[in-house]
């Protein structure tokens, strides 16, 4: 019996949490079905990882939203793979796919809704008036999926939870800890806190930087023994707030310890010199950034969503606060920062319930069997 053919749409594949969750998944459902992923825009580094994992790519090279020749090209590449099912990813795919797809001839489009749309929630409506022609909605998290039924107004069997997944093999490695702190100019007793986000609106970056200055400014207050100057915020990502976040800890007292490294190719090896994890998130659907620090056996601080509630218990795996409040960041980080110990059992419990809940192995065999079903 021939495998059934998909495509996946998604706009980019530049790293992000949605397209690096393509490169774990889809290697995995290449024995069970013929993939192909479709890039709408750019080529990014995702892509060529993807190739090199046995998953072809083809891109579609959209210049604007008057390109139609990207239009026809998606149309070649249908004509010419005869897909049996459309997924898209991220909301620009979503209604490109539903729209051309179901034009051109596929009859199962299944849409991830990943997360919140933030700057795109004006997009909504679009979404709203055309979720006939999806076949079916999946989800990250059962708050996901109550909140979409309640935004699209569509009946449960609509919709399918299957969370994140982690290959949580790829963190049990050894390495040089010394060598890697050296690369970053950290002395043995730098205590460092790792944030891994795109830099833009909605991730919160603003109150991460003002409660680690509020904190380097007056250093631990339960130990005499850490100086602000042996705090070190390493901040892994790219994006269009970066000059403005430069410009805001121009004249931070702890502006030598913060260090903006941009999108990183070794975040695993930053993750393993790395004491604590934060994440001040003002809107978010299932972190894959959350998820690889819980696997790398950090404890985490994040924000007090309903999302994050999904992958942090509170006081056992990590610590959540409010979003936009600096000052309860401030405290957390503070009292983590105090107690190497509880640094260690909340990080040995993050491990822990990661590797019950979000193996890999379990989570690509859920959506396989999603997949054979329709």
């Amino acid at each position: 019996m021939p495998k059934k053919r998909i495509i996946h749409l998604i706009t980019g594949l530049e790293i992000g949490g949605t397209e690096m969750m393509l490169l774990k998944t889809l290697p995995g459902l290449q024995g069970d079905f013929d993939n192909r992923v479709c890039c709408i825009r750019g080529h990014g580094s995702i892509g060529k990882r993807l190739e090199n994992a046995g998953v072809p790519v083809v891109y579609l090279e959209l210049k604007n939203i008057f390109d139609f020749g990207a239009t026809l090209r998606f149309r070649g590449i249908i004509k010419e793979f005869q897909p049996d099912i459309l997924v898209t990813y991220l909301i620009h795919a979503d209604l490109l796919g539903r729209v051309f797809g179901r034009l051109f001839g596929i009859k199962k489009i299944i849409c991830n809704q990943r997360g919140k749309l933030l700057q795109w929630e004006f997009l909504r409506f679009i979404d709203y008036a055309t979720k006939s022609l999806v076949t079916k909605y999946i989800v990250q998290t059962s708050i996901a999926q109550q909140e979409l039924m309640k935004k699209l107004r569509l009946p449960k069997e609509r919709l399918v939870v299957i969370p994140n997944a982690i290959d949580t093999e790829e963190f049990n490695f050894e390495m040089d800890c010394g060598k890697k702190r050296a690369e970053f100019s950290l002395k043995s007793d730098d205590i460092v806190i790792t944030c891994v986000s795109k830099l833009r609106r909605g991730k919160g970056h603003k109150y991460l930087l003002e409660a680690f200055e509020s904190l380097s400014l007056r250093g631990s207050e339960t130990t005499a023994a850490i100086q602000p100057s042996h705090l070190k915020l390493l901040l892994v990502g790219d994006g269009e707030q970066k000059e403005e976040l430069l410009e805001q800890v121009k004249n931070y007292t702890s502006r030598p310890n913060i260090l903006f490294l941009g999108n990183r190719g070794d975040i695993k090896e930053i993750l393993k010199i790395s004491a604590i994890f934060i994440l001040a998130t003002e809107g978010e659907g299932m972190s894959n950034a959350i998820m690889e620090a819980m696997a790398a056996g950090l404890p985490v601080i994040t924000t007090n969503l309903p999302e994050n509630h999904e992958l942090i218990e509170h006081g056992s795996t990590g610590i959540l606060v409010p979003p936009r409040n600096a000052s309860m960041l401030a405290e957390a980080m503070n009292f983590l920062v105090a107690d190497p110990h509880k640094q260690k059992a909340l990080g040995k419990n993050a491990k822990g319930a990661i590797m019950e809940k979000f193996d890999l192995k379990k989570i690509v065999r859920r959506l396989s069997q999603f997949l054979a079903r329709l």
